[in-house]
């Protein structure tokens, strides 16, 4: 669980200082702006894959509430993943254990055709990293989303766009991969699209097999001894890790009439993880050394079942819209952990005598079911009014279990490590928003979301989480369009981060019998508000969008080590204060050469963080850094052979305690296409950069933490496109349950 132990880093990009950001931002701005080309393309398989779509429609576009980033046609689509190409989206940032930054900020949520689609953490890498990204469209960032939007998520959003078809008849399409890290990984998909006449019924299938072997080294220092005099430990593990995950869903929607549609879609997937995590402890006391040898093992059985039933119609002539969505889910895990430390002789290395052996298993089980509506309605070409409300019941139960085993009695429960905990929340929401265009260069958006939250939890049986409270969630969008193609707009926001269900879960992960994670069932969620001025030109074949932002994090969860009373360092997150930053980020998209097109992101920033750990106080200012580049090579259109190359620089900072180091990311793709099929061989982590470095001061403990993910790879995938290609793809839908899901990992 080293992944458990990181600090999530804040994303690539940039700002000079504030003065000569906003001299750049206006002096360009008043630059005139030329506009490249039609936005039409020949309907053909060949010409979409050899046409440089980026030259007739600007990489990057500005929305009034979000930023659009066009890969259809670039190269990131061909033999990629959904996944895949969100790593190199600008002002994104993708961890390795799922979890994905805006701008800096942690909490993203990701929805798929403005529906939210997803799960998080490790769930939602396994499930976009199945799905090819050849029909994607676009990528859209929205860092200030509306008040329609759900408020969870601190970061904002990433929209994902798919390309849209009309006709009817049947397409699919089949992806092979295969990654050789220092373990082998395989991966497979199948989608199966048949549209006729009023009915429609698709399918997504995958199964990914993926193994990995992760290394950490952690150097723990106390300036005050413990009670058994330990001074230090240096600690080196492995893990190694085997996921097996599968999924499938099945969708079937129906044309009632021309203006209305009802569907039904059912979605399963699950997942069969592994995992080896050994770990050599050398130990320093007053007088003497210790060297001692953990051996853990996890197996981690999930299974997610999700039911969604969703009506559109468009009720009148004049634009007014109803949706209306049903959903249940329940998800079901099995966690089962073992731990054995051995006390070794210094010399030979050889087991002198147990020092800890013990078990624990958690089971989970979350229900949620939930009702929404949307509706939409447009008093005049200029101004229209959405309106919609909630209402969503979950149910959580974990059950852990701590075993010891004593050797002569066996497996014996340890009654003050085991609990029951249920967690029971309701949520309930209405929101309203006003659009009003008014005129050629005048147009703002404002509007408000209301959520009463009542949730109750129990530790064996006492109810120890008792909160009712409602909150409100305003939002505004100002846009100025003094010429075409010209555009500013300013935007605020305010939104919530929630803890997900494992954060609330009381149950503890160990590296060794020295290390272990733990969950908080008392934390309470972050407010999260932001203001931000953006801006987006294109002067001849180049694109800049500019952006200055301040946000404001209260009451933010975040985790840092501390020492127990029994001498074990744990790390557990709480409720340590407050997030105050102020970041500026400039991207740049330009076609150098027709066979060279570059884009570029510098985010730089300043971050206050301020409040209290475990009565340890925290008061860090730090600059933020980070570079990305992406640039696409067309060796040869006439053989359909690409090549591009992808560096992420992210420059040392310090946040929350936690000095981070420089971490590099790089990778280099060659794509051939021949016909229908797409075949890529990618290498990354070619410097074996991609680490992550950590120093934590808390009062009299210092860790010093290195991680390494098992990046550096070479991976060949195979894409094929069946059937025809123009056909309509499935409708997507707001489903509910996906709100259930995001927390559950």
């Amino acid at each position: 669980m080293a992944e458990k132990f990181k600090i999530y880093r804040m994303r690539s990009a940039l700002t000079v200082t504030p003065t000569l950001f906003f001299i750049l931002f206006f002096h360009i701005s008043s630059a005139q702006v030329s506009v490249r080309g039609s936005d039409t393309l020949k309907r053909s398989d060949k010409l979409l894959a050899e046409a440089v779509v980026v030259g007739r429609k600007p990489i990057i576009q500005m929305e009034i509430d979000r930023l659009r980033f066009n890969v259809a046609g670039t190269d990131l689509v061909f033999g990629n993943n959904i996944w895949g190409v969100i790593e190199k989206t600008p002002l994104v940032k993708a961890a390795e254990d799922g979890t994905l930054q805006i701008a800096g900020t942690t909490g993203a949520i990701v929805y798929i055709n403005n529906k939210r689609k997803v799960l998080s953490g490790y769930a939602l890498k396994a499930y976009l990293s199945a799905i090819p990204s050849d029909n994607l469209e676009a990528i859209e960032v929205i860092t200030t989303p509306s008040s329609k939007y759900d408020a969870e998520g601190g970061a904002g959003i990433l929209n994902i766009v798919t390309k849209k078809n009309k006709e009817e008849g049947f397409d699919g399409n089949v992806a092979l991969s295969n990654r050789q890290t220092a373990l082998n990984s395989q991966s497979g998909s199948v989608f199966l699209n048949d549209r006729m006449e009023k009915w429609n019924i698709y399918s997504d299938l995958y199964l990914v097999n993926r193994r990995r072997k992760r290394e950490s080294n952690q150097d723990l220092y106390f300036s005050v001894p413990g009670s058994d005099g330990l001074t230090g430990s240096s600690i080196q593990s492995v893990n190694e890790t085997r996921m097996l995950s599968s999924g499938a869903n099945l969708g079937i929607d129906h044309q009632l009439s021309p203006n209305h549609v009802a569907g039904l879609l059912f979605d399963y997937s699950g997942d069969r993880n592994n995992n080896t995590r050994n770990a050599f402890s050398h130990d320093q006391y007053l007088t003497s050394n210790g060297l001692s040898y953990s051996d853990n093992t996890d197996k981690i059985n999930s299974h997610t079942y999700s039911l969604n039933l969703n009506y559109d119609g468009k009720l009148d002539s004049t634009g007014k819209k109803l949706s209306v969505d049903l959903d249940a889910l329940r998800y079901t895990s099995a966690y089962h952990s073992v731990s054995r430390t051995d006390v070794l002789d210094d010399i030979t290395e050889k087991p002198l005598y147990v020092e800890d052996y013990f078990r624990s298993s958690s089971p989970q089980q979350v229900s949620n079911q939930s009702v929404k509506a949307d509706f939409k309605w447009p008093f005049s070409k200029k101004i229209s009014l959405e309106m919609g409300a909630k209402m969503s019941f979950s149910r959580i139960d974990d059950n852990l279990v701590f075993e010891n085993n004593d050797g002569a009695n066996g497996w014996v429960k340890d009654s003050s490590r085991s609990n029951l905990f249920k967690y029971d929340e309701d949520i309930a929401a209405v929101y309203v928003i006003v659009n009003h265009k008014i005129n050629s260069r005048w147009a703002y958006q404002v509007g408000t979301r209301l959520e009463n939250t009542a949730a109750k939890g129990y530790l064996d049986g006492e109810k120890v989480v008792n909160r009712n409270y409602i909150n409100a969630f305003p939002t505004g969008f100002l846009k100025y369009s003094p010429a075409a193609q010209q555009a500013y707009v300013l935007a605020v926001s305010s939104r919530i981060t929630r803890p997900s269900f494992w954060d609330v879960n009381p149950f503890r992960t160990y590296t060794t019998d020295k290390i272990y994670w733990e969950g908080n069932p008392f934390l309470l969620p972050s407010r999260n508000y932001r203001e931000e001025l953006r801006r987006t030109l294109n002067i001849g074949k180049a694109s800049y969008t500019f952006q200055a932002a301040a946000s404001q994090t209260l009451n933010e969860f975040y985790s840092l080590p501390y020492n127990d009373t029994g001498n074990a360092v744990v790390y557990k997150k709480v409720n340590y204060g407050n997030k105050y930053s102020y970041t500026g980020t400039l991207i740049y998209y330009n076609e150098i050469r027709p066979w060279w097109q570059f884009s570029g992101t510098i985010l730089s920033g300043y971050v206050y963080s301020k409040g209290k750990y475990a009565a340890i106080p925290i008061d860090n200012k730090t600059f933020l850094l980070s570079i990305s580049t992406n640039q696409t090579f067309n060796i040869s259109r006439k053989n359909g052979l690409y090549c591009t190359v992808i560096a992420n620089n992210s420059f040392p900072s310090t946040i929350v305690n936690t000095r981070v180091g420089n971490r590099l990311e790089t990778e280099v793709r060659v794509r051939k296409t021949t016909g229908p099929f797409n075949i890529t061989l990618a290498a990354t982590d070619l410097f074996k950069s991609f680490k992550d470095n950590y120093v934590r001061h808390v009062n009299e403990l210092k860790t010093v933490e290195k991680y390494y993910y098992d990046t550096r790879s070479v991976a060949l995938t195979v894409n094929y496109n069946f059937g025809k290609s123009t056909v309509k793809k499935n409708r997507e839908r707001d489903l509910e349950f996906q709100n259930v899901k995001d927390r559950i990992i």
